[in-house]
């Protein structure tokens, strides 16, 4: 757990982190495009030359996809989870992170639900964060939150950020969250909301010969990822200008537009990127999970599909809240 009294520490006074560096010599109006096809070329080539080296288990699962419209979705919700990453100003390691957690539900059904090997699901899994990171490495910088050296003052608590132990904490807890939702999922409802949902299930002892420990030790990449998609960036998130308005705010001056406002959305930085990232971590795995599931995994109803992103959504929220009971100390505004 973090150190209460290290996270307290001092901050400076707020300085403008500068914008992500643009590298690439690529007109500006081209440089999402390049995103998209890149990533897509990637992507293909990658998953083509796997499919030589026996990941052909994946095909006696898959839905022949014969409508326009199943593969015109899957295209189009690709290039909206590159816009997301790209709109929202993250960077590489920021989207590689959350595509794994939002990629990871559906694999995670295929291989303990029906019989796609482990080895399949990581391989599938490396080549989705692989096709994100690589274009936005080559047409992004890293921001300054995932850089060990930059100059003081542009991030907050740096001595945390760059704390291994710390890092290796908060994996472990978040992992704990997914283990403990997935494992109590396992042990109540999910196991016959499969069967009645899900045509063409192979093995349901996934379910019912789950360990709790091993189920979390499962999630450890995915905590990982979580505490850098989510704690770490909001932990070195500086004071901006909101936060100087929401420190003058005074109640009995205050408009009524004012104070709906400041109930509304009166949080600091830190809390307000925690927040905004936990939401769009939530939406984007329900919309990966749910839609690729439906679309291509034979057999799967609607409700189905929506069930099982729904855990998912609501595991991303649940990291999400502990994230910002862990960071809500004396010293640390939220």
């Amino acid at each position: 757990m973090v150190k209460r009294k290290q996270m307290a520490e001092a901050s400076a006074p707020a300085v403008p982190v500068p914008a992500l560096k643009q590298p690439s010599k690529i007109p500006n109006i081209l440089r999402f495009p390049t995103l998209v096809i890149t990533s897509m070329i990637v992507s293909s080539a990658l998953y083509t030359a796997a499919s030589q080296f026996g990941t052909g288990d994946l095909a006696t699962v898959m839905r022949r996809r014969d409508e326009w419209w199943e593969i015109a979705g899957l295209l189009g919700w690709k290039a909206m989870e590159l816009g997301i990453g790209w709109w929202g100003e993250y960077d590489g390691l920021d989207l590689a992170s959350l595509t794994l957690l939002s990629h990871m539900p559906y694999l995670y059904l295929l291989t303990t639900f029906y019989a796609v090997r482990p080895t399949t699901m990581w391989v599938g899994l490396g080549i989705d964060v692989l096709s994100t990171y690589l274009p936005f490495t080559l047409l992004r910088d890293s921001s300054p939150i995932h850089q060990s050296e930059v100059p003081k003052g542009q991030v907050a608590n740096r001595s945390i950020l760059n704390d291994l132990p710390i890092k290796l904490y908060t994996s472990v807890l978040a992992a704990a969250v997914y283990g403990l939702i997935v494992y109590g999922s396992f042990r109540g409802w999910l196991p016959t909301y499969l069967i009645v949902h899900f045509e063409g299930l192979k093995d349901l002892r996934g379910a019912y010969e789950a360990a709790l420990p091993f189920v979390t030790a499962g999630f450890l990449v995915s905590g990982y990822a979580a505490q850098s998609f989510l704690f770490m960036p909001a932990l070195g998130a500086k004071p901006d200008v909101h936060d100087l308005k929401m420190a003058s705010f005074d109640p009995e001056t205050a408009t009524l537009g004012q104070t709906i406002w400041y109930n509304a959305w009166g949080y600091s930085k830190r809390s307000r990127t925690l927040i905004k990232r936990t939401v769009t971590l939530a939406l984007v795995s329900a919309m990966q999970t749910g839609l690729r599931t439906y679309i291509t995994v034979e057999g799967v109803e609607l409700a189905g599909a929506a069930g099982w992103a729904a855990m998912w959504a609501g595991s991303a929220i649940l990291v999400g809240g502990v994230f910002w009971w862990v960071g809500d100390v004396d010293g640390i505004s939220n």
